[in-house]
């Protein structure tokens, strides 16, 4: 029966939660990954692959015959091939195994470097790094400079595949060092956990830092109605809101009166215990807005490793957009517009827009990321940015007018389009969509239409699910300005 090691990953579990870490290895069956955080590992696949290339004559030590013949595989390479970089290099130590994503050597010395797909350097990455260089040395090598490998966000990628320069390179050896002797307590501490019960342990801000923890959902089991974790949370109030779930209240409603000191979570109290809806009469102020009226929501996609000339890591990439145009009162009509090309769509989704758009009217948006795009985009094309910035001139922020002005219980502390719409066009409901009903769906499907690897039918499908997902985006801010525009309940 091959050897049971304890890996990194596991330690950074416990690091973070014994009981996520107890979790992982007896009841891997209650996991729950969302798509967002399916999607963040098939990026760090990328950003790995991307990374290696960077390393010509690099070897990969494949993992598909298990830990133990990893680690023979390493062993040979060391002896057989001096000098050549390795990629996921693996080695085991009192128990522990490590892959560490690239070791270099020079003569009997080695450098390691993790390769991580963020544009910064996390204080946790330096926990991550002292179990690889631990082991490693446990292992008889000598490890000389330690280096974390992440992205630079102000890379510009010059297209054909080059990707000189995306990664930045920064020497946390000093960091690890200081790390390194906690490692045999985390180790035993790890085993201590995995031999016995299942820890009682109160949730808090560790299941979500430094990563969201699959778990979540198992250990919050059956809440209250409405959770006092759903409350909003203002800065300086997060102190207060522990303090009554220790004190056992777990129901928004059963928050003694004079605890809450912000206002905003007064009011989500009062709201709640009513049991009913308010709307402020200052909300009707949008009824104000003359004609004609647009609505309009981006969607965008952002890539680690860019794959447009031109474009930067991470930058937000606008590739659709949906807008409803308000004539008259009622005289409601709607354009939109999807590029599936393939290519860098940011110039088309712009030229289209500012054709539809005219040059006056109010147009109404939901945040400030509409904004944001407006703006890149007007920096990005210069010939274009007259024209985009008066458009962004007209820009009405919805989110802030509700904020400030509606409340239902149902929304749950949270002021979100997908939490304040079904409250006010119930019949616009994004569950009765497809696959694709929110950003996060939105950016995959598009990853997927513009695959070559897609085939027809699945292409079409998905086409259809993003256009009728952002026109329902614009169709509830139509709802919603009429709802608002009521004035008070």
């Amino acid at each position: 029966m091959p050897r049971q090691y304890l890996s990194k990953s596991r330690i950074m579990a416990g690091l973070q939660c014994q009981k996520r870490l107890w979790l992982e290895v007896h009841r891997p069956d209650l996991i729950e990954y969302d798509p967002g955080t399916e999607q963040r590992f098939a990026v760090g696949e990328d950003v790995n692959d991307v990374a290696r290339a960077q390393y010509p004559g690099g070897v990969l030590v494949e993992y598909d015959e298990g830990a133990d013949a990893a680690i023979e595989e390493t062993r040979r390479l060391l002896e057989e091939q001096p000098g050549t970089p390795i990629f996921e290099a693996t080695f085991a130590a009192d128990g522990v195994l490590v892959r560490v994503d690239i070791l270099e050597s020079i003569r009997d010395r080695f450098d390691l470097i993790e390769v991580k797909s963020t544009t910064s350097v996390k204080p946790h990455y330096y926990d991550d790094c002292a179990v690889q260089t631990w082991v490693l040395e446990l292992a008889g090598l000598t490890v000389t400079d330690i280096r974390l490998c992440h992205i630079d966000r102000e890379f510009v990628y010059p297209g054909g595949g080059d990707y000189r320069g995306l990664f930045r390179l920064e020497d946390v050896t000093n960091e690890v060092r200081e790390r390194i002797r906690s490692v045999p307590q985390w180790v035993q501490g790890c085993g201590e956990v995995l031999n016995g019960l299942e820890p009682d342990l109160e949730m808090g801000s560790h299941c979500t830092v430094p990563h969201s923890c699959p778990f979540i959902g198992y250990c919050r089991g059956e809440e209250s109605e409405y959770p006092v974790r759903c409350m909003p949370r203002p800065q300086g109030t997060q102190e207060i809101l522990s303090a009554l779930v220790s004190e056992g209240i777990e129901d928004i409603r059963d928050i003694p009166e004079g605890r809450l000191v912000n206002e905003k979570q007064k009011w989500v109290r009062r709201v709640t215990i009513a049991g009913k809806p308010e709307l402020r009469q200052e909300g009707a102020a949008v009824a104000a807005y003359g004609y004609p009226r647009y609505y309009l929501d981006f969607e965008a996609i952002q890539f680690a490793i860019p794959i447009w000339e031109g474009t930067r890591p991470v930058e937000a990439l606008t590739f659709q957009w949906s807008c409803h145009i308000e004539s008259a009162f009622g005289d409601l009509r709607h354009e939109e517009y999807l590029d599936t090309t393939g290519t860098g769509p940011m110039r088309t989704c712009a030229e289209s827009l500012l054709k539809i758009a005219g040059e006056e009217g109010p147009v109404f948006v939901y945040g400030s990321y509409e904004k944001t795009i407006l703006n890149a985009l007007a920096s990005r094309y210069p010939d274009l940015a007259e024209d985009l910035n008066k458009l962004t001139e007209r820009l009405v922020d919805l989110l802030s007018i509700a904020r400030r002005t509606y409340y239902h219980p149902d929304m749950l502390g949270s002021w979100s389009i997908k939490k304040v719409l079904p409250t006010v066009a119930p019949h616009l409901d994004y569950g009765t969509l497809g696959e694709v009903q929110d950003g996060n769906a939105a950016g995959i499907a598009y990853l997927r239409i513009i695959n070559p690897e897609t085939d027809a039918d699945e292409r079409q499908r998905l086409v259809c699910e993003l256009l009728e997902y952002c026109k329902r985006d614009t169709l509830g801010l139509v709802e919603l300005v009429k709802f608002l525009s009521r004035g008070a309940l």
